[in-house]
């Protein structure tokens, strides 16, 4: 009588612990922005002068991999608002504020 008890328990135990372990938000290695990707790639053409060594140590990269881990509340962006702004809407803010110079040929 006590050999089921237990057994049921210990099922119980190994089920829930496996659920909390599954449930468990797993690191991704998609979560890039592919704006992210595609802005590395690009810069990966540039000539070596151009290109900043600061960035390529390995304790900058942990530094800068440590401070952009999602806090709380913070989730991926897949959508992001600023990219649905129009190129010329932003030069005329720019450039009726005084900025950048206004382009004559418009």
């Amino acid at each position: 009588m006590c050999l089921p008890r237990r057994l049921i328990w210990s099922v119980a135990i190994v089920v829930g612990i496996s659920m909390l372990i599954e449930g468990r938000p797993q690191p991704q290695r998609d979560l890039a922005h592919i704006a992210v990707v595609e802005n590395a790639a690009w810069e990966q053409t540039l000539p070596q002068q151009f290109q900043n060594p600061f960035y390529k140590t390995p304790r900058v990269r942990d530094a800068l991999a440590r401070s952009s881990w999602f806090g709380p509340g913070e989730e991926v962006v897949y959508d992001r608002q600023a990219e649905k702004i129009p190129r010329m809407e932003i030069y005329n803010v720019l450039s009726h504020a005084g900025l950048i110079p206004r382009r004559r040929f418009f």
